[in-house]
């Protein structure tokens, strides 16, 4: 489903386009193109944002959702003015141009071959109305017949003006039968002549100051440039994608789902194949007693044995390398149980006296 937004549209034309000559037709599309550049410079809104549809002789221009409408709206007139004086002044091939223009502002969304929205529907009436086309011919000292909604009108021209003269907007109603449309505007056609911005930083024809690059191209770069690094940082795919080899491999638990064969002890006595894993360090449950040559010596550093999981050692937690013969660990194999790693059938006799006639197993759970 379509997402439908407030915008400030605008659509523009050219008077007797397909009268002109190819070479006038090219020369007049160049020029038109200054013209909307220079009135959108004029309202300050980013040209990377402003989405346009181009037809030839004409536009149709969609504004940012967020436009400041009370300070935009008078300054693209202004502009278009202004731009329309400056572009005649050296006329190309086509010669004079004069342009109809109008306004309105309502819910806009994009479709499959265009904008959809009554706001777009309304600026393309009104562009080509009769009542706007006369306004044109009537005045052959303007370059520019606009015309504007009543809500436009009433909340922007006549409350905040900003340099356009709202007594010299006069009230129509343009009705155009054929397409069952009718609707109440205020046209306006000035007389062609300059209209300097009077900001501290004033746009001027032809010239676009440095600044004013900078905020329309460099600034929406780098923003849209920091919004796809954010994008890749945390999408394990895309980093992947655009930078080979920055894969994150985490550790992998393999007691999650069990153990997948590898290093498993192939006689089923639980034990793993030690063949199979990398050598690791003491276990202080199966302390090795029989490996005391002299090899073992060195294992140790001289300054102290690692206390391991116990900081420690107590009663209960006996030293793994230096075992108490007062204090027998059930867990180092004796005379009863020569070997740690297999059964003995035999009853066994612990140290308090106790005969045990169950099969012993050491504990490692063998």
């Amino acid at each position: 489903m379509a997402r439908y937004r407030g915008r400030l549209c605008m659509a523009v034309d050219l008077r007797q386009y397909s009268r002109h000559t190819y070479t006038g037709q090219a020369d007049a599309q160049v020029r038109l193109r200054l013209v909307v550049e220079h009135a959108m410079r004029r309202a300050r809104t980013l040209r990377v944002r402003t989405q346009q549809q181009l037809q030839g002789d004409g536009r149709l221009l969609v504004f940012p959702a967020r436009t400041d409408v009370v300070r935009a709206v008078p300054e693209l007139i202004l502009g278009l003015r202004d731009g329309l004086y400056e572009a005649n002044r050296t006329p190309g091939a086509f010669g004079r141009m004069r342009m109809r223009a109008a306004l309105a502002q309502g819910s806009v969304s994009r479709g499959e071959s265009g904008y959809l929205g009554d706001c777009v529907v309304l600026v393309s009436r009104l562009v080509d109305s009769e009542e706007l086309r006369g306004a044109l011919e009537r005045n052959e000292h303007s370059d520019l017949a606009l015309a504007v909604p009543d809500e436009l009108h009433r909340d922007v021209i006549l409350r905040q003006s900003r340099g356009l003269p709202a007594p010299d907007f006069r009230r129509s109603e343009v009705i155009i039968e054929k397409k069952a449309f009718a609707v109440g505007a205020w046209l306006y056609a000035p007389r062609s002549a300059p209209a300097r911005d009077p900001s501290p930083e004033p746009v001027i024809w032809g010239h676009s100051p440095r600044r004013a690059a900078l905020r329309e191209y460099v600034v929406p770069a780098l923003g849209a440039a920091h919004l796809a690094a954010t994008v890749v940082a945390h999408s394990q795919v895309l980093r992947e994608w655009a930078v080979p080899g920055s894969a994150v491999t985490g550790r992998q638990d393999d007691d999650f789902d069990g153990p997948d064969g590898a290093g498993e002890d192939p006689h089923g006595t639980g034990h793993p194949d030690t063949q199979a894993q990398a050598p690791h360090g003491p276990d202080i449950h199966h302390p090795d007693v029989s490996h005391d040559d002299a090899s073992h010596q060195g294992a140790h550093p001289s300054g102290g044995h690692d206390p391991g999981p116990y900081p420690s050692a107590g009663p209960y937690h006996p030293d793994p390398y230096h075992p108490d013969p007062s204090r027998p660990d059930p867990h180092v194999p004796g005379s009863y149980d020569p070997d740690p790693h297999h059964q003995d059938s035999g009853p066994h006799i612990d140290h308090m006296g106790h005969v045990d006639h169950f099969d012993h197993f050491d504990h490692g759970g063998h």
